[in-house]
Parts: structure tokens; sequence; C-alpha cells
């Protein structure tokens, strides 16, 4: 999130010219104290900007800087310009900007990558949306971006496991994190612990004018990868071998290359968490699996599926 406002803080002044911090604060929706900390990081890195003190003064880059896209291997140019998420553009408010943005970003490459990015766009669409297309749209997601952004604490009630939590109280944002069409926010308890909230449960969520320090070293990208591989770690696990029909290999996820036995059939090795859904997955292919392994789901699944047939014929009575 720093990145892209340091960014947009070099931008500004490069299209700009020379701004003062105010200006810059309101530009970018952010503090005084948090423009100058930026000017102070752009100078570190060797961005030459430079303050004018008195009436009419402010900041500026040396006149003959510009920051230029020179340098791109194709690869990294198409990973660029064909890598944005509709959707999440879009939840965010900005699929507008980002149309203009690589139109604008395509004008400052060289002409050999601007070829380059050209070919790519019109060659390659990833499309992240599934089939479905309902998603969750948080009505506390302006809110949060703005708590992060602005590096401010909110204080919010949470719906866990559809046990509704009255009481508030107050967390550190970190970052936001989009996944397929679900949103999380990633945040630091007061005990320094963190924690990962569902947007779509957060009934409630006020911002405070209480400021907070990010956690050194903390990096948003790693710590979701962490997180993701310490819960798929504590998933419960429930492995099962099935015979399938060859159209319903799809709907499961082998845990080893599924085997051809005859007649369109495949025994599937798979991990469904339960009992409860391993018996529902296998019912709901509608005679297009059969359940081998264990005995006890084999017996749940019969039982199940005798259960259903006498309800069906009670109701044709």
């Amino acid at each position: 999130m720093r990145a892209e406002r340091l960014l947009r803080l070099l931008l500004q002044l490069q299209t700009r010219g020379r701004c003062t911090v105010a200006d810059l604060a309101a530009a970018l929706d952010v503090s005084h104290r948090t423009v100058q900390r930026d000017l102070d990081a752009l100078s570190l890195a060797g961005v030459p900007v430079y303050a004018t003190r008195g009436r009419g003064g402010g900041w500026s880059l040396l006149p003959d800087y510009r920051s230029r896209l020179t340098g791109l291997t194709p690869s990294e140019v198409m990973s660029v310009f064909v890598g944005a998420t509709a959707h999440v553009l879009a939840d965010l408010g900005l699929d507008a900007s980002s149309d203009q943005a690589v139109l604008k970003l395509i004008a400052t490459l060289p002409d050999a990558s601007r070829r380059d990015a050209e070919y790519a766009r019109q060659r390659l669409l990833i499309d992240h949306a599934g089939w479905d297309d309902r998603r969750e749209t948080p009505r506390w997601l302006d809110l949060c971006r703005e708590a992060v952004w602005q590096e401010r604490n909110l204080s919010i009630t949470y719906d866990i496991a559809s046990t509704h939590a009255d009481e508030p109280f107050t967390i550190s944002p970190l970052g936001l994190v989009a996944k397929n069409r679900t949103w999380y926010l990633i945040a630091a308890r007061t005990d320094g612990r963190l924690r990962t909230y569902r947007l779509s449960r957060l009934t409630s969520a006020t911002l405070t004018p209480d400021t907070f320090t990010r956690p050194p070293g903390f990096d948003l990208a790693t710590h979701w990868s962490q997180s993701q591989q310490a819960f798929r770690a504590t998933r419960p696990s429930y492995p099962v071998v099935l015979q399938v029909r060859e159209e319903a290999l799809r709907r499961f996820h082998p845990t080893a290359p599924p085997l051809p036995t005859t007649n369109g059939w495949w025994i599937l090795h798979t991990d469904l968490e339960n009992p409860t859904e391993a018996t529902a997955a296998v019912l709901s292919q509608a005679g297009a699996a059969i359940a081998l392994s264990p005995p006890a789901l084999t017996t749940a699944v019969a039982n199940a599926a005798q259960s259903l047939k006498n309800l069906h014929q009670s109701a044709n009575l």
C-alpha cells in the first residue's frame, strides 16, 4: 500500500510541479506527517526531491527528472498489462481509473515495450471471476480501505460463526486481501497478535482518530501466504476413496492421480474434511459416485440414500 502511495506522490510532483505538503496531503488523502515521511523516503531512495522555503515555496523534483518505465522485458510487460482483476477494481471503485492508468503507462513505454504491451493485451485476458456472478459486496470496504491507507485504528463488532458479538473491540488494519470474490482484512489486535477478518462478517465499523505504527518488517503478501498455509494445516481431514464416473471427476480435488477402471469409472482418492461433507458430496453426484472407503462412509451414504428414497415414496402417496 505504501509503495502505491509513494508512486502517486512522485507522479503528483512530476505532473503538477511544486506542491506544498498541504496540497499533497489533500491530493493523497493522508496526513501532513505521512506526506513528510514519504518525501523523506523518496529522497533516501535517490529521487531528487527538494524543498523551497518561504512564500510560494513547496516541494519539487529537479527540473530534468522524469520517471520512465524503461528496461522492461517482454515478460515483465505482459505481467503488468494482463494481470488486472476487474471485479476487485470494481469493488474498490477503481475500474475506470485502471483503464486510464493502463493507457498512460503504455504511453510512457519505449516503442518496443509498447508493442509488447499492446500485443499482450489483445491476446491474453486473465479473468479471476468464477461462472457464478454472485459476490460479496462488503458494506465496510471503503471505510476499511481508508483506515488502511491512513494507518488509523478501527472499532468493530464481528460475527463469529453465526454468534453475534455485540462488544466492539479495536484493531489496527494493516491490509486488505481479495480472494476470488471475498474480501478479508488483516489487522493487529491490541495485544499485537495478527488476525484475519472476513469483511462480510463485520456488523459495525467506526474509524477512530487514533493512528498506529505498522509492525516492523510486516509484508502483506508474505503474511497472507503463511496464514493460508497455517489454515490448510489445521483444516479437518477425512481421506476417502470413491469410484466416480468420468464426467464427475472434475467435481472433486484428487489427492493422487485417478485410476481408470472399466465402463467409464475411475478410482479417486480425495479429502472431504468430515463424514457429513463426504456423505453430501457423494449423494450430490446422483449415482455418478460410489463410496468405497472408509466403510463408515459407505454405510452413511447407503443409509442416507435409503432415507431419501423413503421420504420421496411417502411424498407420492
